[in-house]
């Protein structure tokens, strides 16, 4: 090599951006997340999930290695951006998420296997690359400088700090189970509930079960990680409990109790079953207080009752941008039947990364964020149909919900920035779970003759025979200004069966909801949806127009 190679090399070197040249050169997947972590020193393993394996040095996330692991040493970063990976490992450009390079005129990543330092064209003065209206221009002068004008290459992962996972649960894949429920009770009114919720309650349910009960429980909820989430004060709470009647506790399998234990975290709790008090105020307790008498009294003083099995969870979080209260108004809201109303319309305007956007021919659909608690990220996503929402609900797949993840774009990019319109609303909802999980298969688990749940009660010959008796869901939303808090619990009454791309936009873009729409409220990170509903009928401005003329001193 001689000396002249040496000094382009060098004066290339210089230009490498700060974040390939950190950690003396160790480099790992972690650093191209939104945002950023370090890479370990060491190579000690303490949660891996789908971006990678995770480490915690000096009381801080680090990565591990360069991403999920392969079979092969033929990844590369760029297959999560949706670019296949490079089959040479020629470098042409250099960003946030790692070594890209170009083959058949398009963009693709330069695999993990190949060697460091990376290896860079320097075998003419001039490359020019055009590729889908991007081009990339490498000058090669005295000094060296590269200019790069390519499209807006991003990922739509974004980690703020992993979440706290002991032993995550895994169960099979079934994309279509949270929207089960809505396809289900499509009757043109106000609903939600958590599919999030229903998944640990049946999940713990399958603990206990066997043979065909087993079965058609694990082929309903299908091979999801259910995700251990860290209650977070008054503003996140996931619990699970198991209310055991005190005369049977006694039969109830020790090894089933602590699988509950261990794995869910679960509270295991006897009681008399004199009333509905105490499973009650455990209830009230976990989701914050929103949910409350969910049992009635002779629900637990059924002299077959001997198990509650029972998950809640709650959120009560702001806005990350919250909607001007001073703009809130009542608005035409088009109702389903063709009727009209006027609603309580929230209004806001952003020009930040906190609101996304997607408007087409047939949606309309934008995404919130709210405010993260000790590294749990959750964000609201309404989708709004151009045509009736029951339509398009009975069609709802997550795979497009996936579609339109993908296509949402940045309110920053908009020059004078996204308003939004957004109606206020509040209601309850109690799903007809029992017959909606048998309508999905699930039989055995409510047939007294059927049933098989010997693993609760560790033996097959038992004289006890457990069923479920009932299965219930009640959940509670408020949106407002502010924020959302919603609840909901699943509980299960278990009985002995002997006694019984984003461009920038450089217009101003109005949204205004004004018709039936559905939400989805969800972790950004893991994308487990925390609750899911329509609405129908929101809230009406003349039940709260003199509340606001008030606080605004009319």
């Amino acid at each position: 090599m001689n000396n002249l190679t040496l000094f382009f090399l060098g004066l290339v070197l210089i230009y490498i951006p700060a974040c390939l040249s950190q950690n003396n050169d160790k480099q790992c997947f972690s650093q191209t997340l939104k945002p950023s972590y370090p890479c370990c020193k060491s190579d000690k393993v303490v949660y891996t999930d789908k971006d990678g394996d995770w480490g915690v040095e000096d009381g801080k996330w680090c990565g591990i290695g360069n991403g999920p692991s392969n079979d092969s040493d033929d990844s590369c970063f760029s297959v999560a951006l949706g670019y296949k990976c490079c089959e040479k490992c020629k470098v042409v450009y250099t960003d946030k998420d790692g070594n890209w390079g170009v083959e058949k005129n398009k963009w693709c990543g330069i695999k993990d296997s190949c060697a460091s330092p990376v290896e860079i064209d320097l075998t003419s003065s001039t490359t020019e690359i055009e590729i889908e209206e991007s081009t990339t221009e490498i000058v090669i002068e005295e000094p060296i400088e590269i200019e790069i004008e390519i499209e807006e290459i991003t990922t739509d992962i974004e980690i703020e700090e992993p979440v706290e996972i002991e032993q995550p649960v895994t169960v099979q894949d079934n994309s279509s189970f949270d929207f089960s429920f809505l396809k289900m009770e499509n009757e043109k009114k106000n609903m939600l509930y958590s599919p999030l919720s229903i998944k640990y309650a049946l999940k713990m349910l399958e603990e206990g079960a066997d043979g065909n009960t087993y079965d058609e429980i694990s082929n309903t909820i299908g091979n999801s990680t259910l995700t251990k989430y860290t209650n977070i004060g008054e503003n996140l709470s996931l619990a699970n409990g198991l209310f055991i009647k005190d005369s049977f506790y006694s039969n109830v399998s020790l090894e089933f109790i602590n699988t509950l234990k261990e794995l869910y975290d679960a509270e295991i709790k006897k009681d008399e079953f004199k009333n509905a008090n105490n499973a009650n105020q455990w209830i009230e307790d976990k989701t914050l207080g929103i949910i409350k008498n969910m049992l009635s009294d002779d629900m637990v003083q059924n002299p077959g009752s001997v198990m509650l099995l029972i998950n809640a969870l709650a959120i009560d979080l702001q806005w990350v941008t919250e909607f001007n209260y001073n703009s809130t108004n009542g608005e035409t809201f088009y109702m389903d039947d063709g009727q009209e109303m006027i609603a309580t319309m929230m209004f806001k305007k952003e020009k930040g990364n906190d609101l996304f956007y997607y408007i087409d021919e047939s949606v309309t659909a934008i995404t919130m964020d709210l405010k993260d608690y000790n590294g749990t990220p959750m964000e609201f996503m309404a989708i709004m149909p151009n045509e009736n929402l029951s339509g398009y609900i009975e069609e709802v797949t997550k795979e497009q919900i996936n579609e339109i993840d993908q296509q949402l774009r940045s309110a920053e990019f908009v020059d004078d920035g996204v308003t939004l319109r957004m109606p206020k609303f509040k209601f309850n909802y109690n799903l007809k779970l029992k017959q909606d999980l048998i309508n999905l298969g699930i039989k055995d688990a409510f047939d007294s003759e059927n049933v098989d749940f010997s693993k609760m009660i560790g033996s097959k010959n038992s004289d006890n025979k457990l069923y479920v008796s009932d299965a219930l869901h009640k959940a509670d939303i408020e949106f407002t200004e502010k924020g959302a808090k919603a609840a909901a619990v699943t509980v299960f009454i278990m009985k002995n069966g002997a006694t019984a791309s984003r461009p920038q936009q450089k217009k101003r873009i109005i949204i205004v909801f004004n018709k039936p729409f559905m939400f989805i409220i969800r972790d950004k990170n893991t994308k487990d949806i925390w609750f899911t509903g329509t609405v129908y009928e929101p809230n009406k401005w003349e039940d709260e127009k003199e509340s606001y003329e008030k606080t605004r001193g009319y």
